[in-house]
């Protein structure tokens, strides 16, 4: 009683600090963006653009596609994207399973115009997918076909989509806002690595149901090339790998039983910092039901030391975002 009383106390002292925090935080971080002035909506082009990247771009020189073919389920920005642009489904669905989708849609909206993404490495999480192999598909359609390779890195991606977008001007302040934000997320890296064990976790949490569930992002896949790496951090996520070995769309699902989600893992990985993406409120019920059954989760370092921060993901999706992400998790793991 005295081991759970005090795991309680330590609970409430650590949602208070992280309240705290994440109200001085929100308002740091968002108050210049209130004094921004509005964007004006994007300009809806009757095109079909195949790939998150080429759509990332076009969105930030406002302007969408009348539809598109981008990873939805996993790409944070979709549900706000789709609002005003057609989903047909991912670059695996419309390849692979449903491959009329991009043929029909054109027929059906009178397209003239497909634009895909191009470069290796669309996807991590199912490394055959490749947008390219829409062309494929459209053959026999009455479109033109055209291309934005990513080879050569980002900016002069950015350069091809301005031009086929009919927005070079656009294009041109693009870069230059991109630059510079990538420049003042660099200098902001770590002048040595931090050497520090991180634990990502990934929370499900169903509206209808109101089921939880967590999964564990495996090593080697986008945080760890894109953010843990610059920042010489660990990812200790190998302490949920199942006995079979296997990932699940980059994570490994934690197993659950009555009580909820197994986190005895988490007691071995001692990380000193989790990060939390996804549904907040499904990691933190968890933690807090296995901390009621488990006083030694107060002891791991990034409990004791208030380590714990939700960040955003990063699929290599939000290409033009990836300089403020990596300086949001640059800020929290420092």
């Amino acid at each position: 009683m005295v081991k759970r009383d005090s795991f309680v106390r330590r609970a409430v002292v650590l949602s208070f600090k992280l309240i705290s925090f994440t109200v001085l935080f929100l308002g740091l971080v968002l108050a210049p963006a209130w004094a921004k002035p509005k964007q004006p909506a994007p300009e809806i082009q009757d095109v079909i653009i195949v790939g998150d990247k080429v759509v990332d771009i076009a969105y930030n020189m406002r302007v969408l596609p009348k539809a598109m073919s981008v990873r939805c389920s996993i790409w944070e920005m979709c549900p706000m994207l789709r609002t005003a642009s057609h989903v047909l489904g991912c670059p695996n669905n419309v390849t692979m399973m449903n491959k009329q989708a991009v043929p029909d849609a054109v027929k059906n909206f009178g397209i003239k115009r497909v634009i895909v993404e191009k470069g290796e490495g669309f996807c991590l999480y199912q490394k055959k997918v490749n947008p390219m192999n829409v062309v494929e598909l459209l053959k026999d359609s009455d479109v033109e076909i055209e291309y934005v390779d990513f080879s050569g890195g980002i900016e002069p991606a950015i350069t091809q989509t301005a031009k086929l977008l009919g927005c070079k001007d656009r294009g041109e302040a693009l870069i230059a806002r991109y630059k510079e934000n990538l420049e003042k997320a660099q200098a902001g890296l770590p002048k040595e690595k931090l050497g520090k064990k991180v634990l990502i976790l990934n929370g499900v949490y169903g509206k209808d149901s109101g089921k939880l569930s967590l999964r564990v992002e495996a090593p080697g896949l986008y945080s760890d090339q894109y953010l843990l790496a610059p920042l010489g951090c660990v990812n200790v996520g190998d302490a949920f790998k199942p006995s079979d070995g296997k990932v699940q769309k980059g994570y490994y699902p934690v197993r659950k039983t009555k009580e909820g989600p197994v986190l005895t893992p988490i007691l071995a990985a001692d990380p000193d910092v989790i990060v939390v993406t996804g549904n907040a409120y499904a990691v933190q019920k968890a933690l807090s039901e296995f901390g009621e059954k488990e006083a030694k989760l107060a002891e791991v370092k990034a409990i004791k030391n208030l380590q714990i921060f939700h960040l955003p993901v990063y699929i290599n999706s939000s290409v033009i975002e990836y300089p403020d992400i990596l300086r949001q998790w640059t800020a929290a793991l420092m």
